[in-house]
């Protein structure tokens, strides 16, 4: 499958933003017009996101998180396919904010919804 849109790393980090950042009511109309109604989410170490689960961890986040912050350090488009690569800056609930590495491959399905999400959070050890 192919898609003609392109997607700028601006984009893609603005997509990453608005799942932690901003109101837990407008999570279903942030993840129908994002997400594709087919939506599965792979997280390195068994975790496996469909679309209504993905709703629900979206307003979560919106909610409970009290610092976020991104820098895309590495990102690439081929046709339908992305592959990126970000350090964070991330706070849930009442943990402290911890610095993350997040490593996130996906596919786009022909509207440009991201249909197939692969991805690896680590805590970040270096500099």
């Amino acid at each position: 499958m192919s898609t003609s849109k392109k997607i700028s790393p601006e984009e893609f980090k603005k997509f990453l933003d608005n799942v932690f950042v901003g109101n837990p009511d407008d999570a279903r109309s942030f993840c129908e017009s994002t997400i594709s109604p087919s939506y599965l989410r792979f997280m390195a170490g068994g975790d496996k996101t469909d679309f209504q689960r993905a709703v629900e961890k979206v307003a979560y986040f919106r909610e409970k998180c009290h610092t976020w912050k991104s820098s895309i350090v590495f990102f690439a488009q081929e046709n339908n396919k992305i592959a990126a690569r970000l350090l964070c800056d991330l706070g849930i609930g009442d943990e402290p904010a911890k610095k993350m590495e997040l490593m996130f491959m996906a596919e786009l399905d022909e509207q440009g919804l991201y249909e197939s999400v692969w991805e690896q959070a680590t805590e970040w050890v270096g500099q």
